[in-house]
């Protein structure tokens, strides 16, 4: 293996990491990495002093232009847009997707909220620990520059800014508390699980789900407060846990979380994760949209 090839295997997951949790895309996450491997296989690598920062910069920079061509997109996209969930563990071994850094969905989501830039720098600050200088350099800007902006990201994430450390034992304890709820249609156990203001996000992509003669589709908008999101689960959870197909669900760890997967046979139909505030449930989050979920489809038989 030469030098080029060796050096970008050394930074390769850090790569990964800053590309998918800038994008919320895995397919688009990995192009990009590819393509950074491209044009850095073709570079003099005894010109580049700081290589790690240089790669760091061609990725983050094509994650900076990448989401702003995809905003039209977005706005054209049917319903509430989630980032397309990440396994703990690849069936591919020569992808370890578990060594990657990935954020929690309602982090990411909350991410939503910022420029690329701002995202970028606040990923890069507050997630992978890189310091003014290093920011300075890969930003082409003043470290009071970065400074700055980092400052205008966090207040625009405002108080949720300081939602990185989880309790994973108790955050599982809650998740299966609230399936069984959901799925009996529990309603005073929900009452006591969620919070007043909770806020549902469900991502269907446009797509319809046919369960016993019914059309479900994901809801077009985020669904707020205790007795509405209360009101949809006891509406449609139970019927469609009861009446899919060779339905099996499992719990395990999704963007670094444990997350409820559903499939019906050998295809992944929903993965449900939860975000807390204290003892209660403050976000859910489901996705829905088959093309965000074929990385957890089994091998068929």
């Amino acid at each position: 293996m030469d030098q080029h090839s060796e050096t970008f295997l050394e930074y390769r997951t850090l790569l990964f990491s800053i590309a998918y949790n800038m994008l919320g895309n895995v397919d688009a996450a990995e192009d990009i990495v590819q393509d950074t491997f491209l044009k850095w296989m073709e570079m003099p690598v005894e010109n580049v002093q700081h290589r790690k920062a240089y790669l760091v910069k061609m990725v983050t920079n094509k994650c900076i232009n990448y989401l702003h061509s995809a905003r039209l997109q977005r706005e054209a996209y049917i319903g509430i847009w989630l980032p397309e969930p990440l396994q703990e563990r690849a069936a591919n071994p020569y992808r370890q997707v578990e060594m990657y850094h990935a954020l929690s969905i309602g982090m990411m989501v909350l991410l939503e909220k910022l420029t690329p830039q701002e995202r970028a720098i606040f990923l890069l600050k507050e997630v992978f620990s890189y310091d003014y200088y290093e920011l300075a350099g890969i930003f082409d800007k003043s470290e009071d520059n970065c400074r700055q902006i980092l400052k205008r990201a966090k207040a625009n994430l405002g108080k949720d800014a300081r939602r990185f450390e989880v309790d994973i034992k108790t955050h599982e304890k809650i998740l299966q508390q609230f399936l069984l709820a959901a799925t009996e249609g529990n309603v005073d156990a929900l009452v006591q699980l969620l919070k007043e203001d909770i806020t549902l996000f469900a991502d269907g992509g446009g797509t319809v789900t046919a369960v016993n003669r019914k059309r479900l589709t994901a809801p077009r908008r985020p669904v707020h407060g205790q007795d509405n999101v209360i009101r949809l689960l006891k509406n449609v959870v139970p019927v469609y846990y009861s009446n899919m197909p060779d339905i099996v669900r499992e719990i395990t760890l999704v963007n670094g979380l444990p997350s409820v997967i559903s499939w019906s046979g050998v295809t992944a139909v929903s993965i449900v994760s939860i975000e807390l505030e204290g003892a209660q449930i403050r976000n859910i989050y489901i996705q829905t949209n088959p093309g965000k979920l074929k990385r957890f489809n089994k091998p068929s038989q």
